[in-house]
């Protein structure tokens, strides 16, 4: 069984409880490990972001700018090292999506903006790592 370390833990406490409660019931799955890299963002980490086209909004309209943050990053964690590989990514969507739908909470993932049956494929800005709770 996976566990999160101290790092996502704090990361984590800062997310929305609907997230947190999405992501440990991901981890509790078992499938995929995972870190939480980011919830909460400041002004000049966004911004920053959004002037490298990693963001595609401004402070303070992003999901990672509320406190608790509406938005988490969290990428697969596969032979001890992070992992960016499209299907590791895919894999921990899958997991993040399904453990959202059991425990009733709308997310959206990066992956997949429009939340269509078309993931990955049909949109330009991909930001595979990013979940955001949908109120």
């Amino acid at each position: 069984m996976f566990k999160f370390g101290k790092r996502s833990l704090q990361n984590l406490s800062q997310a929305h409880e609907d997230i947190q409660t999405v992501a440990k019931a991901a981890l509790a799955f078992g499938v995929i490990d995972f870190t939480v890299i980011e919830t909460h963002r400041g002004q000049a980490d966004q911004n920053r972001y959004h002037q490298l086209g990693k963001s595609q909004v401004t402070w303070p309209h992003g999901k990672h700018n509320s406190i608790p943050s509406d938005a988490a990053d969290m990428v697969p964690y596969v032979n001890g090292k992070i992992s960016w590989d499209l299907n590791h990514c895919l894999v921990l969507a899958g997991v993040m999506l399904a453990a959202a739908a059991l425990a009733k909470v709308k997310i959206r993932w990066g992956g997949n903006w429009d939340c269509d049956s078309e993931p990955v494929t049909d949109q330009e800005f991909q930001d595979l790592c990013h979940y955001e709770r949908v109120r």
